[in-house]
């Protein structure tokens, strides 16, 4: 049984939003090499980016990371690791595939996990001798472990030569597709590096509300909560026109964010977005709010869908609403469910969700169905129409 509570719609970004034609991968070439772990503990300080906003959100359990040095120390060959040398900074590279196993390695040898937990290992079916260690430990009184896992070598391959961001987005939808789907807000991250980003990082990270309506008990580890509140702000922030694809919308933000960052009002967003989940969590249950209302079952279906949060959460924005929803929150949910009844509405959030046709319809009939039900008139998102886009 899938456990996530995320239902993985056509909103989510794919790699029919990366747009990318033969000749972006002429230029590149791939050069590989066998690293050490000494030499990679010591590059990781110097030109590998493991940003700390990366270590925040550490994927593999203690007991993994565990496993990894164990792997290490007894030569089993380890995957190869994929890095891209930025463009902006020579011999300066992002990881596109390896990030744990590098991560691992670099809170191993500073003694702590990404949580401040101490880094001993555990768990290790082999090297039992090495349960309870930490690194200095293994130095202080195995040195002949403590010299394989510093010799251990890891196949590496840098990508070069790259010119447009999509292709690295290409190569890191394809590298993930076929196993656990991953959030491409990571490589975003990467690739558009800057305050606005960082910052509603450890804002999400710390959002009690955002967790509860996600159904989390910790800031989400593909960052999925983060990619839920940067949609909501795009949407709702003047600057950027949506026109179809969700990753030059996002990116194009995200940019204009960072260009102009300001932290009061970035702030002040993220707490009306606060406000909104609060006032939709009167009116649904946390398993209830974005999720799709089959109306001929008469039930929820549990998944948390993104296309139809961004309609909640913006109709929920509005002041004026949310006091009549406090008042009579009963309203609001039965208004959803009388929409849920629409066809048109629901092939606007199941059917091609990232047009402009469908983004457009499900906006406009919501809104139009809160100033019916309401008396509240509200503004649509800006929205390109289908013949803007080239």
């Amino acid at each position: 049984m899938n456990d996530d509570p995320f239902e993985y719609d056509d909103f989510t970004e794919g790699s029919d939003d990366y747009k990318v034609n033969p000749s972006d991968f002429s230029d590149i070439f791939v050069i590989p090499s066998d690293w050490t772990v000494s030499t990679l503990r010591q590059e990781m300080t110097d030109i590998i980016d493991l940003d700390p906003d990366f270590q925040r959100r550490s994927v593999w359990s203690h007991n993994a990371k565990s496993k990894f040095i164990e792997s290490l120390i007894l030569g089993i060959p380890i995957p190869q690791i994929l890095m891209a040398e930025s463009k902006d900074k020579k011999n300066h590279y992002l990881v596109l595939d390896g990030k744990q196993r590098l991560l691992t390695i670099h809170e191993f040898f500073r003694g702590r996990l990404s949580n401040g937990v101490p880094f001993k290992l555990r768990g290790l079916d082999d090297l039992t001798h090495l349960n309870g260690f930490d690194w200095s430990s293994i130095v202080d009184n195995c040195p002949s472990d403590a010299r394989a896992v510093e010799g251990a070598h890891i196949r590496t391959a840098i990508i070069r030569g790259w010119r447009d961001d999509n292709v690295l987005y290409e190569i890191f939808h394809r590298l993930n597709s076929g196993s656990v789907r991953l959030s491409p807000m990571e490589l975003r991250m990467a690739l558009i590096r800057g305050p606005y980003i960082r910052y509603v990082i450890d804002r999400t990270a710390s959002s009690d509300m955002l967790q509860r309506m996600l159904r989390l008990r910790e800031p989400d580890k593909r960052m999925k909560d983060v990619e839920v509140a940067i949609r909501h702000m795009a949407f709702h922030t003047d600057g950027v026109p949506y026109g179809g694809n969700l990753k030059v919308f996002l990116d194009q933000f995200c940019r204009m964010m960072n260009a102009d960052f300001n932290e009061a009002t970035v702030e002040n967003e993220i707490s009306e977005f606060e406000r909104a989940i609060e006032v939709g969590l009167t009116a649904f249950t946390a398993k209830q709010f974005s999720s799709k209302y089959d109306y001929e079952k008469d039930r929820f279906e549990g998944r948390f869908n993104r296309a139809i949060f961004d309609v909640l959460s913006g109709s929920l924005r509005n002041a004026e609403l949310q006091e009549k929803v406090k008042e009579q929150p009963d309203r609001l949910c039965t208004l959803f469910k009388e929409v849920c009844a629409d066809p048109e509405f629901i092939r606007a959030i199941e059917v091609t969700t990232k047009t402009v046709e469908a983004t457009r319809t499900r906006f406009s009939l919501w809104y139009d169905a809160i100033q019916r039900e309401f008396g509240v008139k509200l503004e649509l998102p800006v929205i390109k129409h289908a013949r803007d886009n080239s």
